[in-house]
């Protein structure tokens, strides 16, 4: 053990080169691991991000189209009410209104047999609906296309999303 005893401080220099080397190791791993599961995060933040706003953007297609559908049901609508108020159309299409319903009266079940508003307003709904035959893409698109405060909403919840992704903590 005497010969030994020199080589003792070698020995334990080797084990802390040992020790360094391994906690070196451990620390690249770490940071490998950390790095990696940052960059996941930071693409599946931005996945969901996109993701919300092609649902947003698809929510508010939806919407103007049935705002245009319900302007040209409304303006259908409207018009036949303006024939009820004019005196030369309105005594007729009351007095079919009468009689259809003297009809439904008689049959013990209304329907709309006889009723003159009701083609009246399926006449001019299909007016209004010629316009959309045919359209083009570039024609469609238009009429479903954002409005500037539509588009305006989906870049600031984007940005409300991004801000929270950057300000928590890893």
């Amino acid at each position: 053990m005497s010969q030994n005893q020199h080589l003792r401080h070698t020995k334990e220099q080797l084990e802390y080169t040992k020790l360094d080397r391994e906690y070196e190791y451990v620390k690249k791993r770490a940071l490998t691991n950390f790095l990696t599961t940052s960059k996941l995060s930071s693409e599946a933040h931005y996945h969901s991000r996109v993701v919300a706003m092609l649902d947003q953007i698809e929510s508010y297609e939806q919407a103007n189209l049935k705002n245009e559908l319900k302007n040209i049901a409304v303006g259908s609508v409207d018009k036949v009410f303006a024939l009820l108020d004019d005196p030369e159309h309105a005594a007729r299409i009351k007095r079919s209104a009468f009689e259809a319903a003297l009809d439904g009266i008689k049959d013990g079940v209304m329907t709309y047999k006889g009723d003159a508003v009701l083609p009246l307003i399926e006449a001019e709904m299909t007016d209004r609906l010629h316009k959309f035959d045919g359209l083009t893409a570039a024609e469609e698109s238009a009429l479903l296309e954002l409005t500037t405060q539509q588009r305006h909403l989906i870049a600031e919840n984007d940005r409300k999303l991004k801000n929270e992704f950057l300000g928590a903590h890893p």
